[in-house]
């Protein structure tokens, strides 16, 4: 008798996990499979780190794309080098009507590439194809632009 009336205090006062329910915030964990509340979830965090998040999102949404691979065919600098860039891509539009060609100018570099592939074994296919019409051809990294859908 004595043995139960110390198991039902020690029962009472001992706290072991340290769970208490909390119902006002929502942070109940419910039991999966009796569905039963199992304990209180806190969540702490850095504030610095939402900060952190708020930047990522920004930053993917002014980069108007995703990081894919596209086939660069023209790379040229000097006086002729627009109009060639202009020739390049004019020839991929003819030969490649599936795949769009884009011209990018990074001072003073003018180049073409070809395609908005999101793997480099799509990537890889295509090359195959394009580099029996300029040998010099080759996939980079690059921003494509969002798969149509």
């Amino acid at each position: 008798m004595l043995l139960t009336i110390f198991f039902a205090f020690l029962g009472i006062v001992t706290d072991a996990q340290g769970l208490k329910e909390n119902r006002n915030n929502g942070n109940i964990v419910k039991d999966y499979f009796s569905g039963r509340d199992t304990g209180v979830v806190t969540i702490i965090n850095d504030p610095r780190l939402d900060t952190l998040i708020n930047r990522h999102i920004l930053f993917r949404a002014e980069m108007h794309g995703i990081r894919g691979f596209r086939i660069q065919v023209y790379f040229g600098s000097g006086q002729q080098a627009r109009k060639e860039a202009n020739e390049a891509k004019a020839n991929c539009i003819l030969l490649f009507p599936t795949q769009k060609a884009h011209i990018l100018f990074q001072t003073p570099f003018y180049k073409v590439r070809v395609g908005d592939f999101r793997t480099r074994n799509e990537a890889f296919i295509w090359h195959k194809k394009i580099v029996r019409e300029f040998p010099k051809a080759y996939i980079v990294n690059d921003i494509i632009n969002f798969p149509e859908l």
